[in-house]
């Protein structure tokens, strides 16, 4: 097969590319290289796998080798090319597919479920039940999963169905939703924006974080949609159909023990800030279900909060984005802040940052505005406690993932874990560890643009000398609409035309060209799929300072 090669997508990535199309034979060996690479991995000594996203023509393998460094990735690079030339050799065989047939209960005949039917049907040229029939007659081959939790891309659409999206999106989905857009057909498995056209909808929860199996299907099963009537649909019973398909056999649906808590203490929120969230070091191991990863965007300021009050560097803390939130203690506390510098006080006096404060019940935590910098971290002894989703405690907002399901709210509560300061000694020394070597530096020079190193993306060799010359050489501003998701730059278009490119992983800090030219940095909360051309990837020192710039920020592109 040609045009296959394989590329450092970032530091702790490489991106297996096959040939560059849509097909059965190329997804197949996507998944066989997968296979064989997870089989693989635990004979890999000096790098930890941490995560195998399969899309439709590539493979991103996701890997921590901090304590190997360089002899880490050479073995990941050694093993990718030897398990790619074995599929390579493979590759003409003719394989079943293993997947399963999952069978998806739609309502099409109700106007509420399928507002878009009618234009579908009116350009194809068919009735509304010819729409129906040749929409569920087929079954349609899960390429990947990505973009939101569950969102499953699906192959197989009889072309006469195909249907332009909609001119302006829908500001909401609703979740079970089955749809057209263009040469695509699908459901959305949560709520949310879409320019699709609507054509029915499932009453089976295709994912949820609540239940066990969280999702219903993989990438490389199938899914077929079976008509329902209304009747059908209110009365569906997802227990019995779950049990009926083989979920609920050895006990898979059985919940999760409930996490137990020892809570040493809590505070009142008496004003959320700007946007205050509970973080972690984020959820790994997820995003080939479309799960992101999600995490403090300066993971370095959390680890330090979290280890000047004596937590694990992973425990939950507080984010805060430019204005954080006002506390009352309801029990003693230990707690530090971190990260950028806050106008903070307890009870009226100063809090100093990066050192670890005590405070008694009923003192009163005002965060205030940042004097320099955009987010800070507040860690409090003991931890903040709210059971882990997908194995952490990270908020995403969007999503209503994690933490306290979206950012912190006047009147809500916190509740802490134990400390290991003994609390009712009336003695405290407030220590300081010895981080001004590790805490980054928070560049608020206005007349130097904030200099962000990186390293080719995987699309890199889709621009030309010119673009990546004018990429390096153009001096842009941090816009006022970027977010957790991706920091969005104002200055001058790369005119590079369409940036276009078959969807595939895209590893935190990756920079996209988009179709105005101008580059957007995927952070946190980030999709784990995309479809824009990935030109570099920002080095995770350089993403760490790029999450404490603010809007207006200068900053320019160096690679390494």
């Amino acid at each position: 097969m040609t045009g296959c090669k394989i590329v450092f997508s970032g530091e702790n990535s490489i991106e297996i590319q096959f040939e560059q199309k849509i097909c059965i034979e190329v997804n197949r060996m996507v998944f066989e290289f997968a296979k064989l690479f997870e089989e693989a991995a635990v004979g890999i000594s000096d790098a930890k796998i941490e995560e195998i996203v399969p899309t439709y023509c590539a493979v991103t393998v996701y890997f921590d080798c901090a304590e190997n460094g360089d002899k880490g990735r050479k073995k990941i690079l050694e093993a990718a090319r030897w398990i790619l030339d074995r599929v390579l050799s493979d590759g003409e065989k003719k394989t079943e597919n293993s997947g399963r047939i999952v069978k998806i209960p739609v309502c099409y005949d109700d106007e509420e479920f399928a507002p878009d039917l009618k234009d579908v049907a009116l350009n194809a040229g068919l009735s509304q039940t010819e729409v129906v029939r040749i929409h569920s007659a087929t079954d349609y081959l899960i390429y990947m999963l990505g973009f939101l939790p569950g969102f499953a891309y699906l192959g197989g659409l009889d072309p006469r169905l195909e249907t332009p999206r909609l001119k302006t999106p829908r500001t909401k989905i609703q979740a079970g939703s089955v749809a057209i857009g263009g040469s695509q057909t699908g459901l959305y498995p949560v709520d949310s924006p879409g320019g699709w056209r609507i054509i029915g909808r499932t009453p089976l929860k295709v994912f949820s974080q609540f239940r066990n199996p969280a999702f219903l299907y993989s990438a490389g099963d199938r899914i077929r949609f079976v008509p329902v009537t209304r009747r059908e649909f209110d009365e569906f019973d997802e227990l019995d159909w779950l049990e009926k398909n083989g979920y609920l056999e050895n006990k898979m649906s059985s919940p999760k023990k409930t996490a137990r808590f020892v809570c040493g203490g809590g505070a009142k929120i008496i004003d959320g800030g700007l946007l205050t969230t509970v973080q972690d070091f984020g959820r790994k191991g997820f995003q080939k279900y479309g799960i992101g990863e999600s995490g403090a965007m300066d993971k370095k300021s959390l680890a330090l909060a979290n280890a000047l009050v004596k937590n694990d560097l992973n425990t939950a803390c507080l984010e805060t984005t430019l204005c954080g939130p006002e506390l009352e203690f309801s029990s003693d506390c230990v707690f530090a802040i971190t990260g950028a510098e806050l106008n903070a006080s307890l009870d009226g006096k100063t809090v100093a940052m990066n050192t670890a404060v005590r405070a008694s019940a009923g003192s009163v935590l005002k965060c205030g505005f940042a004097v320099k910098g955009l987010r800070s971290y507040i860690a409090f002894s003991g931890g903040i406690l709210v059971p882990p989703v997908f194995g952490s405690a990270s908020t995403n907002v969007k999503s209503g993932m994690g933490g306290y399901g979206g950012k912190l709210v006047k009147g809500g509560q916190l509740a802490f874990g134990e400390s290991l300061y003994d609390l009712k000694n009336s003695e405290f020394n407030s220590s300081s560890l010895n981080i001004e070597n590790e805490k980054i530096e928070i560049k608020d020079d206005e007349n130097s643009p904030l200099v962000l190193k990186v390293l080719p993306g995987a699309q890199y060799d889709f621009f030309d000398k010119k673009i990546i010359e004018k990429f390096t050489s153009t001096v842009y501003e941090v816009s006022s609409e970027s977010d957790r998701m991706g920091i969005r730059f104002l200055g001058n278009s790369l005119d590079c035309g369409k940036t276009d490119i078959i969807s595939d992983a895209i590893p935190f800090g990756a920079v996209q060209i988009t179709s105005s030219g101008l580059p957007v940095v995927m952070a946190a909360d980030r999709q784990t799929t995309g479809g824009y051309a990935k030109i570099a990837t920002v080095l995770q020192r350089s993403m760490r300072e790029l999450a404490q710039a603010r809007p207006g920020k200068k900053v320019r592109f160096v690679f390494c």
